[in-house]
């Protein structure tokens, strides 16, 4: 009996460390759960904010992408839509702005030519005009002399009263005939010089008569080159019209941008010297050209063939630096072009070159006009003001406002 309650005290006591073997086990599992799961949840939260870095950089060069895929898009749907007919119009009236140009050269070497041939009569009548007195003059003493009969210098001499009389009839006689020679001389001169001028004169006139006749059928060929333009504009459907008519409007906008540009520069009358030197990338390092100096295709073919700058890719509100010393000379916002644009002037080289620096398509101006800015200074920030695809930064570097290859000024 004894026995059996210590059996069974026994088997009580196993089965009470059993259950509290078990609990202290799941205590500890439980925790080595939990840690495990803050580990993960930890890695988990890296790796969300390491592939966000990674999502942010493939989204930018996603987005840079996509906005070259539209102008590669815009540029095959533009080139579809110029139509032969189109493209003619197009060509024609390039000839017709070399053809007006070559025009305006040859009336300004016309209008030089008349200048020279009426400065030339009258420096040619002004001196016949004194040949033609000291001529006169002459042939009266010549006269004089004849009707004199045949006394002679030596009769003047030999009929003086006395020496002083004679020394003074001497000089008088030496002085007279100092005075014929030396008119006899320059009669002589100015007849030459007459002649000389006269030839001259000729060959003015007659090159002249060339260059009014090359004007002449210059302006035939103008006129006949604007009719064929004018002929192939009637044929053309609503929808060739409506792109002829943005084209137009294009080409005017380029061309007023330009006029803006160069006023700007040649308004400038800051004396600033061009320490030269090699000038900053104007944005950040991590960016890169999208799209280089030089010959291009355009979304509206043919109307722009020369990009007078470099674009840059970037984010919306990355800073733009100047890229070199200098002033603002413009800080504003252009109708299409470049929209909010800012130039530097960076004063004249060594060699008399002024060096301008340009930066388009900006989403905020920071530098006004007449501020002073140096090197590395932010001035704007990147955007896609005007006509622009999308983000970036349109760079120019203009010599005597000539754009030249920025690369030839970045140090990258």
């Amino acid at each position: 009996m004894i026995k059996n309650n210590l059996n069974k005290k026994l088997t009580c006591i196993i089965l009470l460390l059993l259950v509290i073997f078990l609990f202290i086990h799941s205590t500890f599992a439980d925790e080595e759960n939990i840690l495990n799961d803050i580990s993960n949840e930890t890695n988990t939260m890296e790796n969300n904010v390491s592939n966000s870095q990674v999502l942010t950089l493939q989204e930018q060069r996603k987005q840079v992408q996509e906005n070259l895929e539209k102008s590669k898009e815009k540029l095959e749907y533009v080139e579809d839509e110029l139509t032969g007919t189109l493209l003619q119009i197009q060509t024609l009236e390039e000839k017709i702005n070399e053809q007006q140009i070559k025009l305006d050269e040859i009336n300004v070497n016309y209008e030089d030519l008349q200048k020279q041939v009426n400065e030339t009569q009258s420096k040619l009548d002004r001196i016949q005009e004194e040949y033609d007195k000291k001529d006169q003059m002459l042939r009266k003493r010549l006269v004089a002399l004849y009707k004199s009969g045949t006394m002679t210098y030596l009769d003047v001499l030999f009929n003086s009263k006395n020496i002083i009389d004679f020394i003074s009839r001497f000089y008088v006689i030496q002085k007279i005939a100092q005075y014929d020679y030396k008119s006899i001389n320059e009669l002589d001169k100015q007849k030459k010089e007459i002649e000389k001028i006269s030839n001259e004169l000729k060959e003015k006139k007659a090159d002249m008569k060339i260059v009014k006749a090359q004007a002449e059928e210059q302006t035939v060929v103008l006129t006949n080159t604007k009719t064929i333009v004018e002929n192939h504009k009637l044929s053309l459907t609503d929808s060739e019209q409506k792109l002829k008519s943005e084209i137009d409007a294009y080409v005017k906008q380029q061309e007023e941008l330009e006029n803006l540009i160069q006023y700007a520069i040649y308004g400038s009358t800051y004396e600033l010297q061009y320490t030269g030197g090699i000038m900053i990338w104007p944005t950040l390092n991590t960016s890169y050209i999208t799209s280089s100096y030089g010959t291009r295709l355009h979304p509206i073919q043919g109307i722009i063939k020369n990009h007078d700058g470099i674009d840059i890719g970037g984010s919306m509100g990355d800073p733009v630096y100047a890229a070199q010393d200098g002033i603002i000379i413009y800080s504003s916002f252009n109708n299409g072009g470049y929209g909010n644009m800012i130039m530097i002037d960076h004063g004249l080289s060594e060699k008399g070159i002024k060096v301008v620096t340009l930066y388009g398509h900006g989403s905020k101006l920071i530098k006004n006009v007449g501020d002073t800015v140096k090197q590395g200074d932010i001035i704007m920030e990147v955007g896609s003001t005007g006509n622009s695809t999308g983000p970036h930064l349109h760079f120019e570097v203009r010599e005597n406002g000539l754009a030249v290859d920025p690369k030839n000024y970045l140090s990258n």
